[in-house]
């Protein structure tokens, strides 16, 4: 890959990056912690891939992420316990608004 391919996938590398932060932020919003396991996941996964090279792995790997914001965004939906076995759900429209043909993998 030239190097110009190179500083492409580093933009894209860190908007996904940036994507995935605050997919999590909003998903696990106020679950302490949720948000520092979460954060620490994101932030090992990408640096243990901030070496690769290969056009298709990374390809690969930037569709894995849209994946994942889409579902921290759409299909993680909190609960709070409310008493024993009850749970109250926080459902916003996020959940609910979704269009699945605009969905990674099908765009």
């Amino acid at each position: 890959a030239s190097k110009e391919e190179r500083t492409m996938a580093a933009w894209r590398a860190q908007g996904a990056f940036r994507n995935l932060m605050r997919a999590r932020a909003a998903a696990f919003k106020g679950d302490v912690e949720m948000l520092v396991q979460s954060r620490i996941a994101v932030r090992e996964e990408f640096l243990k891939n901030a070496g690769e090279k290969d056009e298709v792995k990374l390809k690969e790997m930037f569709l894995g992420a849209e994946e994942a914001e889409d579902m921290l965004k759409h299909q993680i939906v909190q609960g709070v316990r409310q008493g024993d076995g009850e749970y109250s759900l926080n459902v916003e429209k996020r959940h609910t608004s979704m269009d699945p043909n605009t969905a990674p993998g099908n765009r």
